[in-house]
């Protein structure tokens, strides 16, 4: 069988989707990623091929452009709180500015995306909810069963993204953007609530929005790209260490003074820890000078460190917080953008974690949370329960069979 995985530009999206493209090529099936050309060398370096799209569009900086048109507008960056700030006609300016970049990525896809799939035919496409030109694909040359990976807690859904809802047919229109409806009526698509037929779900129900349609429960792997372990990770540690990260993208869509690693690491310099910041290379420099005693990491993949951690502070993505959880380490998250809003929101409603909103983080806040996290067994063994909730689910190669059956 040909599965054809389709990654979003951002590339802690795509690491989302690994551990499903390995248990299909682990069962003897071709897998092919097709993926913009910003993800091709972390396809390539996860040991799969992939098929560049999309290059004539740099989405994640149309994201960015959004949120500053944004920012301009409304003097806030893209929130779940601005949302509900906003009147009925500024709601829709908010969102028409939000989802336009996907619809320019989508057109900058779609005829690229649809000549390989003509070409290689695929038996099914598997991708990421956000990619728009994955139904165009899926449509092409007869039709191909479309499974949705998720890469968290389903927002996109939530929120009401075009093709994602549980709108009734007489509705679809109504909630798309206009050049969306004309871009898939060009590929001879009809706008539909929904084109998934199976929903891969990594994210266990605690930590997870409810009534997924057609939903298939698999088990969280945590890939963070390749790394080395480093030999210090290993050696005894002689008080708790707590690792502080900031994601891939915040810095990009809601601009260097909301990267608030620095901040965190200097409320706890007080705090009896040891501090490991973990950072993306672009983003070392905006870290400044960590102090005395503080281990800086670069690109070096959460699921070699945080075994050896006690606590995690982060933004609140979904990949920093699965792997967190999956590990069964407490977190505090101090989430800026909507989705992370939501995730924190979640993780705090588990007990595995700690919800701080940036405008209450100030330092005696944040020594408080990770003092909670490190010192109080609550939340510690509510992180056991979470990774045992993980663990109990199926393994990605368990569920290869049952996707194998929409062929």
């Amino acid at each position: 069988m040909r599965v054809l995985f389709t990654s979003f530009v951002l590339p802690s999206n795509y690491l989302h989707q690994v551990p499903l493209a390995w248990a299909f090529r682990a069962a003897g099936h071709e897998v092919q990623v097709a993926a913009p050309a910003n993800v091709v060398d972390l396809v390539t370096r996860s040991g799969l091929t992939a098929v560049p799209v999309g290059a004539s569009y740099d989405l994640k900086e149309g994201l960015a452009e959004a949120n500053r048109r944004i920012r301009e507008r409304t003097g806030k960056p893209m929130s779940g709180d601005l949302v509900t700030q906003l009147d009925p006609e500024e709601l829709r300016w908010f969102r028409e500015t939000a989802f336009s970049p996907h619809v320019l990525a989508a057109e900058a896809a779609a005829e690229g995306l649809n000549a390989f799939t003509r070409w290689w035919k695929p038996d099914l496409i598997v991708t990421d909810p956000l990619v728009y030109a994955a139904p165009l694909a899926a449509a092409a040359d007869g039709g191909v069963p479309l499974v949705r990976n998720l890469t968290g807690p389903d927002i996109a859904r939530k929120v009401g993204f075009p093709g994602l809802t549980d709108v009734g047919a007489a509705d679809v229109r109504a909630t798309w953007p206009a050049d969306l409806i004309e871009l898939y009526e060009r590929f001879g698509v009809e706008p539909r609530a929904d084109y998934a037929a199976r929903v891969v779900d990594h994210t266990p129900a605690s930590l997870q929005l409810p009534d997924i349609p057609n939903r298939i429960q698999a088990r969280f792997i945590p890939y963070n790209g390749t790394g080395v372990l480093p030999e210090w990770v290993l050696e005894p540690r002689e008080r708790p260490r707590v690792c502080v990260t900031w994601g891939t993208l915040t810095t990009t869509t809601s601009g260097t003074e909301n990267f608030l690693a620095p901040k965190v690491v200097a409320a706890l310099a007080d705090l009896d820890v040891e501090v490991v910041v973990a950072v993306k290379k672009s983003d070392r420099e905006l870290l400044g000078d960590p102090g005395a005693g503080v281990r800086v990491v670069e690109e070096l993949p959460l699921s070699l460190l945080l075994p050896t951690c006690d606590a995690l502070v982060s933004q609140g993505g979904s990949g920093a917080v699965l792997t967190a959880a999956s590990i069964g380490v407490p977190q505090l998250a101090l989430p800026l953008v909507s989705d992370h809003t939501m995730i924190a929101a979640l993780l705090a409603g588990t007990g595995a974690g700690i919800d701080l909103r940036p405008a209450d983080a100030d330092p005696e806040a944040i020594r408080e949370a990770v003092h909670t996290l490190v010192d109080d067994p609550k939340p510690r063994d509510a992180a056991v329960r979470l990774r045992e909730e993980i663990a109990a689910a199926p393994a990605p190669s368990q569920i290869v069979p049952l996707l194998e059956a929409l062929v």
